[in-house]
């Protein structure tokens, strides 16, 4: 399929596929660059939103068959797919990989996420270190960036996996966890912790289209892995707040979900080569120390 009409290029088609926080910064990117933007989302509040950024709004199922000729007559250039595997349920992304297979793609970018790597105990790792989910979760990543592979070896799909660290900007500057004391710090815990801007985030998975290679991985952080205290002490500082409490293990498993406790032990270092020399991504705030007070700043500015 192609997006012409008689001979003429018709606006190119981007689908954005679980358009949230990044989506919609995704969204506003290309909306910028003239593409017309369709995007998935299950709550009204983010249909609505999606609305009033001049995004056509999908809110059937991924699984529908409606759905799905959607996606297929809708032909797009660029697909951004941000929908976290589902390890309980049916992952529609070999659904929507299947519907996409003939379509006039030049990328897929896929949204994984560096937790696929395990705990390495503070070492560092990049793309080239191998897998170890060490959850259910994390293993249904892992197969889905499988899928994704697979499309690119049988089909010559355009994918591209993007591992995504903890994402922060305006409106996500920890300022709701710590005014509620919902974030703590683990003794003995002071873990390496890796984080990108959305700014940032948005212009490695532009990148990633553009000069990206089908099949690759692509680590999508910033340049200065830090301690977790690091960023939440700023972050509590730059919002007027006390700093986290630090709780003991024993505390902490009282305090979290397995899940979400084991993500906040995780302790590596991750690497961004192929984002900045591959990609030629110049990052705008290449740590944490520059973009969280932009972030903040925002915030208080009313820029969400």
């Amino acid at each position: 399929m192609s997006n012409t009409t008689d001979g003429v290029n018709a606006v190119k088609q981007a689908l954005i596929i679980g358009c949230g926080y990044t989506g919609m910064r995704l969204a506003a990117g290309l909306q910028q660059m003239g593409f017309r933007i369709t995007g998935t989302a299950r709550s009204e509040k983010r249909l609505l939103g999606m609305r009033n950024a001049g995004i056509d709004p999908v809110s059937g199922s991924l699984e529908a068959a409606e759905t799905l000729e959607q996606f297929y007559q809708l032909d797009p250039e660029l697909v951004a797919y941000f929908v976290p595997p589902q390890e309980r349920e049916q992952d529609p992304l070999a659904a929507v990989l299947g519907a996409l297979s003939n379509s006039s793609l030049e990328a897929f970018l896929y949204a994984s996420s560096t937790s696929v790597y395990g705990d390495h105990a503070g070492k560092w790792v990049d793309e080239t270190t191998p897998v170890a989910p060490d959850n259910p979760h994390d293993a249904a990543r892992v197969a889905a960036e499988r899928l994704v592979v697979n499309a690119a070896q049988t089909v010559a799909m355009p994918t591209r996996i993007c591992r995504i660290t903890g994402i922060y900007g305006p409106g996500r500057t920890l300022r709701r966890p710590l005014a509620s004391g919902a974030y703590t710090l683990v003794k003995d815990h002071d873990t390496w912790v890796a984080r990108i801007h959305v700014d940032d985030l948005v212009a490695g998975l532009i990148a990633a289209w553009q000069r990206g290679t089908d099949g690759q991985v692509y680590n999508l952080v910033d340049q200065r892995p830090h301690r977790a205290s690091e960023f939440s002490y700023l972050a509590a500082d730059l919002n007027g707040l006390p700093p986290p409490k630090w709780i003991n293990e024993d505390e902490a498993r009282d305090c979290y979900e397995p899940r979400a406790l084991q993500r906040k032990l995780a302790n590596k270092r991750v690497r961004c080569a192929r984002l900045v020399e591959d990609l030629g991504v110049q990052l705008k705030f290449p740590s944490f120390e520059v973009g969280l007070p932009a972030a903040v700043a925002a915030q208080r500015s009313g820029d969400h």
